[in-house]
């Protein structure tokens, strides 16, 4: 398989990603032919599962785009998805310095971390396997947290201190949930550039998912390097939306139903 360079190409420079909720290998392998940088599984919000995840990332390598995987939890998908090959991860709802310690060590391998050494995908079934595997697969998979509530925010150079941590991602509706105000009401954005200031404080990217065309650019100019706009079912639907009224259009009204 592709060793994907995902950790240095976001260190280098932004990072543009899309988000694939819908388990079909057709969808993967039509829309990692776009230009967008890397493609994010998220198993988060869909039904999507582990063994899911593997062949969805055999259709990305068609194209050699890097996967990263939005896992539903701290737990045993982080090894797995890794093993499979993901690129990298994004792990939701982090709200303290020792959910990170345990993000870290589930994604890195020792002496950073505490991942179990497998024969996945990841490592050609075993077939790349070395003494000097484990610290090459530290060097390229990047690990990702969400701050995405008020006490992530509150936590925030707690958590963003944690070695081992190159990213962090806001998850905009849970935080503008967890802070009862609307996404873009100025404690919004205020809580957005807290997070980010402490992500540079640490060396840590700052990034966001985003699913509002309105937000692209407010989140551009304060200084998002890993943004994850959209996604295929978004597409799909708006796509379908956007048929329905140029069909509208054209049809006189006696006619569409």
């Amino acid at each position: 398989m592709t060793d994907y360079t995902l950790r240095a190409d976001l260190a280098a420079a932004p990072l543009f990603a899309t988000s694939v909720m819908a388990a079909s290998p057709v969808v993967v392998e039509a829309v990692s032919a776009t230009p967008f940088a890397a493609l994010c599984l998220d198993m988060e919000h869909s039904t999507l599962q582990a063994n899911d995840v593997e062949d969805l990332i055999r259709a990305a390598d068609v194209h050699a785009k890097p996967v990263i995987v939005r896992v539903p939890d701290i737990g045993s998908d982080i090894p797995r998805v890794l093993d499979a090959g993901a690129a990298g991860i994004i792990v939701p709802q982090v709200e303290t310095a020792q959910q990170a310690r345990e993000v870290v060590d589930r994604a890195r391998y020792a002496p950073v971390g505490r991942r179990g050494l497998g024969p996945g995908r990841g490592s050609d079934y075993g077939a790349s396997l070395s003494p000097a595997y484990t610290g090459e697969a530290n060097d390229r998979t990047l690990v990702a947290v969400q701050i995405e509530s008020g006490p992530g925010v509150r936590a925030a150079h707690e958590i963003l201190a944690t070695p081992g941590i190159d990213a962090v991602v806001i998850g905009p509706g849970d935080l503008s949930m967890s802070l009862g105000v609307p996404m873009g009401a100025p404690e919004f954005w205020a809580a957005v550039e807290h997070v980010f200031a402490v992500a540079l404080d640490h060396g840590v990217a700052p990034g966001s998912f985003c699913f509002r065309d309105d937000h692209v650019s407010e989140l551009v100019t304060r200084g998002t390097r890993l943004l994850l706009v959209g996604s295929d079912l978004g597409w799909v639907a708006r796509g379908a939306a956007t048929q329905w009224a140029e069909l509208q259009s054209t049809l006189s009204p006696a006619v569409a139903r």
